[in-house]
């Protein structure tokens, strides 16, 4: 079989930390005031993939693994109810992501998991992938990219910078330079975001979309709903000054 029709196998490696703050930024700062949607961000990590490295007629596997910035509780009690990183986890889970979680040498503090760069690397040296896309922003893993590299397996930076004011400060969310240097090549998300604005009715949306559990003012359903009420309350209107007739045994009765 050709090269050009094998599998291409990405990896793609997401920096728990990073997209706490930018899940963050657009949730409680930006206009589109929502998420990142997990299974779509990774639907368009494969199609970029693909269209970058030039093999759109080939099949696409994509190994997706989200890093945690926090340690996995081993409460029993805590797990049994339910929290809220369990249901994180959970849409994690659904979207075909593999949850890390980091390691107890940093329990008391939140930061990077290290460990996706011996993971990253171990999956390039044992050939498992064709090519690793990492999102994040952080300097820590400025080391994975020429380890990469000697392995035969580019690395695509999913990065992204901002700025927005909180509590009157002004808080400035950048890449690291030398990250970015490094990589193999760099995609700027909040450049992509801006194209892909949380929307109805369009072919992809990279965030999620709010919630509504009642049908617009405008929609055929709330007017059938209407009519549907005005007929029951004009049944209803002359109710009492209809006749009936009693049924032989409540004649009986009186």
């Amino acid at each position: 079989m050709s090269s050009k029709l094998s599998v291409l196998r990405v990896g793609f490696f997401l920096d728990g930390y990073t997209l706490k703050k930018v899940n963050e930024y657009y949730l409680k700062y930006h206009r589109y005031h929502a998420r990142l949607d997990f299974r779509a961000l990774k639907g368009w990590v494969r199609d970029y993939a693909v269209r970058l490295l030039g093999r759109e007629a080939c099949p696409v596997e994509v190994e997706a693994h989200y890093y945690h910035p926090y340690v996995r509780s081993t409460d029993v009690a805590e797990l049994s109810t339910g929290d809220g990183m369990d249901r994180f986890e959970k849409q994690l889970t659904l979207a075909g992501f593999e949850v890390h979680y980091n390691t107890s040498d940093h329990a008391n503090k939140m930061g990077p998991n290290m460990q996706l760069v011996e993971d990253a690397y171990l999956y390039a040296y044992y050939h498992k992938i064709d090519v690793l896309v990492l999102l994040s922003t952080q300097g820590q893993y400025s080391t994975l990219p020429e380890r990469l590299k000697r392995e035969g397996v580019p690395m695509l930076l999913l990065g992204w910078n901002f700025m927005y004011e909180k509590d009157n400060t002004t808080v400035c969310w950048k890449t690291d330079s030398c990250l970015r240097e490094l990589s193999g090549y760099y995609v700027a998300m909040e450049d992509v975001a801006e194209k892909y604005p949380p929307r109805h009715g369009v072919a992809r949306n990279l965030f999620m979309l709010p919630y509504s559990a009642r049908p617009s003012h405008s929609s055929p359903w709330r007017t059938y709903l209407k009519k549907l009420v005005d007929s029951i309350d004009d049944s209803h209107s002359g109710f009492e000054k209809a006749s009936y007739e009693k049924s032989p045994a409540l004649a009986r009765l009186g």
